[in-house]
């Protein structure tokens, strides 16, 4: 095995072509890192490589972002339910790395107070003295301390909802979760790394050094390459196998219903929690937490779950939710570490990760959530180290690297549906120059947030952008 070169001066890849950077890709026959997935976590990881030096290649086999890094809760947070659960070393970890994301993407990402109703003293005093300890587990990380509010400040942060005797507030963070994605993605081309989407990625063994061989096949053209890999990490999220047990989580989304804050509602009649955001200009109900088989990215959430969420938000609510007033709806899907002897309630699952070597020189990262991706590619990268695979080199620095923004794509939510012509070509050309985009889906439901917010809005906007797009992508 020769020894690592992970040190050699990287070019930025900013700018290029899909055909361009596939060109990249094939003049580099040995890499000292490839990442399969190009979700948060994939893009976390190659990051992290690219600041550390190691030469770096990522696989996505559709778009970035397409599967649960675009649908999530869009929430950066410790979880509080977690703390039933007695697991304060997630939750501090979780805290520590939300106030990372705020600090590291301020251009996506933000603190947002919550309320939660109580109807009596006692119910305010139990949730209270848990987000006292959510308090203090976040130390000096903390966005806000959480306090109790009589009615009329309920009323004035949430007006929407029924009038309530007390309740409690506290701080969490909300967040664009594609467009942290593509920030995250831009970040590491800044610093060398090959990304590339719509690219499925096989290993077909070992090379006579000792490296992996991994099997690169475009989808668009169906070209292939064969790399060599030091070390291969595999960040596959719900597609990786029997590792990992997977919940659906399912939200909807309405025009503004009056909330300047997020509500949690930690306690419904089946048990399950539920919240309300204000996102976008939109209001977001989720979510569903229901253990399925495998993912089924379906255009809109199963209709028992809208139902769900329209009947049991309404409860809270001064006027009751119809299905006419929803104008997105989604799906997520939680890869949750399967663990021996573990039950079959998802929502009793741990959302800690865990990195696992699969091969000789292969990893596989699962779990985790949003929140904590950047700590799940450095725990990913130390332990590629603390094995050999990887020699030992710079140390991790993400913790302190701020993410690039696209001004226009991360900012074009705030006049959506006004849009002129020429600023539709704007978009489409960022879209497919800056951010690979490759599709008018590509475009309109993760380079803008167009489809899971207003899906009527993008079926109008599609034959446009489609129309732009053969100017860009040829």
């Amino acid at each position: 095995m020769q020894k690592s070169n992970n040190y050699k001066k990287a070019g930025s890849t900013q700018g290029l072509s899909r055909d361009q950077t596939w060109q990249a890709l094939q003049e580099e026959p040995s890499w000292d890192i490839c990442v399969v997935g190009g979700g948060a976590t994939g893009l976390g990881i190659a990051l992290d490589a690219a600041a550390r030096g190691f030469s770096v290649v990522l696989a996505e086999a559709e778009d970035f972002a397409s599967g649960a890094s675009s649908r999530s809760s869009k929430m950066l947070h410790g979880g509080v339910r977690y703390l039933q659960q007695l697991d304060f070393a997630l939750v501090k970890e979780a805290l520590h790395e939300r106030a990372t994301v705020l600090a590291n993407a301020p251009h996506v990402a933000r603190a947002m107070s919550f309320v939660i109703p109580c109807e009596t003293l006692a119910h305010a005093a139990f949730y209270g003295s848990g987000l006292k300890l959510y308090d203090l587990l976040a130390g000096r990380h903390n966005v806000g301390r959480s306090h109790y509010i009589p009615s009329e400040d309920i009323n004035a942060q949430a007006n929407a909802l029924k009038a309530s005797p007390h309740g409690i507030q506290y701080y969490d963070g909300i967040f664009d979760d594609a467009r942290l994605a593509q920030s995250i993605a831009l970040s590491a081309r800044q610093r060398g790394a090959v990304l590339m989407n719509y690219c499925r990625a096989e290993m077909n063994g070992q090379a006579d050094d000792g490296s992996d061989l991994v099997s690169i096949t475009r989808k668009d053209n169906s070209a292939q390459h064969t790399l060599r890999a030091r070390c291969t990490i595999f960040a596959t999220g719900a597609w990786s196998g029997e590792r990992v047990a997977i919940a659906r989580g399912s939200h909807i989304v309405l025009r503004d219903i009056g909330l300047s804050s997020g509500v949690l509602l930690p306690k419904t009649p089946d048990g399950r929690v539920l919240y309300m955001l204000p996102w976008l200009g939109h209001t977001l109900i989720g979510t569903t937490d229901i253990s399925v088989s495998c993912p089924d990215y379906s255009e809109t959430a199963p209709q028992d779950d809208i139902d769900w969420l329209l009947r049991t938000s309404s409860q809270a609510l001064k006027k009751p939710l119809y299905a006419a007033q929803i104008t997105a709806s989604f799906v997520g899907y939680r890869p949750l570490v399967r663990m021996p002897g573990a039950g079959k309630n998802s929502s009793q699952f741990s959302r800690a990760h865990l990195v696992e070597r699969v091969a000789e020189r292969t990893l596989r990262v699962v779990g985790g959530k949003w929140t904590t991706y950047r700590r799940m590619a450095q725990d990913a990268l130390d332990v590629a180290i603390e094995h050999g695979i990887l020699p030992k080199g710079k140390p991790c620095s993400t913790d302190q690297l701020n993410l690039s923004a696209n001004p226009l794509l991360d900012n074009a939510w705030l006049t959506q549906g006004q849009w002129s012509d020429e600023q539709i070509q704007k978009i489409v050309k960022s879209a497919v120059q800056d951010e690979a985009a490759c599709s008018a889906e590509d475009i309109l439901y993760r380079r803008l947030r167009t489809g899971f917010t207003d899906q009527s809005l993008a079926l109008k906007l599609k034959p446009k952008v489609e129309q732009f797009l053969k100017q860009f992508c040829g």
